[in-house]
């Protein structure tokens, strides 16, 4: 079985310092039929873009994406992308394959000033584009929204954990940092992820201010915020959550959403459900809890507390 271990967003056009940004530089070539949002993600012209917790049909069924390269995209650079891709296919039930007739798919092509993609299937044709063929990670990034993932500083909850400095954001980008209320926020918020912006990502003039400030007692992640070196450990294990393998349930009793089919965006809500409905020598990962788990365990499973702080009793 895989190592296992969500989510957490980027622009060189990734991440883009402004004081070093060009201000008479040509603007992001956006693919026809799509705009673009928070620095790099790709949203449909004529249908609105679900949020993954809202709409798992956002996922990829089954992990599998298939995808083809345009013909803009050098061997050299193909390469590149399939070891991108294999980082994730390392740590979930992800496979890339290439594209045999299949309706929804992704397109890849260069671009020279952009680095973007959708957040999870939209169904139909939905574009990549990539201009940091030189970074396997910042790759990686796009790829994650592909699957499903949001920028960390979008988390609902990032205002405990950050301080967004507006004042110092170039006017076409303070949107960027707006906060998603329908991102997926799973664990501790995430300062090692590759999914989040960097302190000086949009800023006027870095050396004037930052764009993004550390709340204590945090402050040592200040200059380490915006990686692109790795895959944080969190990355890995929502990745391996949100697209695990086909004998795993999970189980939250906080969860509010419906139906409850046991998937990570649909959990059940009970110990009983998932004991129940888990197939033999299965998985049922539970979320930080108190369960009822009174009797005999008669079916060979594996127990999971991917966050700990879980306790089984009356």
């Amino acid at each position: 079985m895989k190592t296992h271990w969500l989510l957490p967003f980027i622009i060189m056009p990734l991440m883009v310092c402004a004081q070093d940004a060009d201000p008479f530089a040509p603007k992001p070539a956006v693919p026809p039929g799509w705009r673009l949002v928070h620095g790099d993600i790709l949203e449909p012209l004529f249908k609105p873009a679900s949020a993954v917790r809202n709409d798992p049909n956002r996922l990829w069924a089954g992990g599998v994406v298939p995808y083809e390269f345009d013909a803009n995209v050098s061997a050299s650079r193909r390469t590149i992308m399939r070891n991108a891709m294999a980082l994730w296919e390392n740590v979930a039930t992800v496979q890339f394959v290439v594209r045999n007739g299949d309706a929804d798919y992704v397109h890849i092509q260069h671009s020279t000033n952009m680095n973007s993609s959708a957040v999870g299937r939209q169904g139909g044709k939905q574009p990549i584009t990539i201009t940091s063929w030189g970074s396997r990670i910042i790759i990686a990034h796009e790829l994650a929204h592909c699957l499903g993932f949001y920028h960390t500083q979008s988390r609902p909850d990032r205002d405990t954990f950050v301080r967004i400095n507006t004042a110092n954001i170039q006017a076409f980008a303070v949107y960027n940092f707006d906060i998603e209320s329908d991102c997926l926020a799973y664990g501790p918020y995430d300062f090692d992820s590759i999914m989040h912006y960097g302190q000086c990502d949009f800023a006027i003039n870095c050396g004037m201010g930052r764009c993004i400030d550390v709340l204590p007692p945090n402050e040592e992640w200040q200059t380490r915020i915006g990686q692109s070196d790795h895959l944080s450990n969190l990355d890995q294990l929502v990745m391996s959550l949100l697209y695990p393998p086909g004998d795993w349930r999970f189980v939250d009793p906080n969860f509010s959403g419906s139906p409850n089919s046991g998937t990570f965006l649909r959990p059940y809500l009970s110990f009983s459900a998932g004991h129940d409905n888990v197939p033999a020598g299965g998985t049922v990962a539970l979320q930080p809890a108190h369960y009822s788990a009174v009797g005999t365990i008669s079916k060979a499973m594996t127990l999971r507390a991917p966050l700990g702080g879980v306790q089984l009793g009356n």
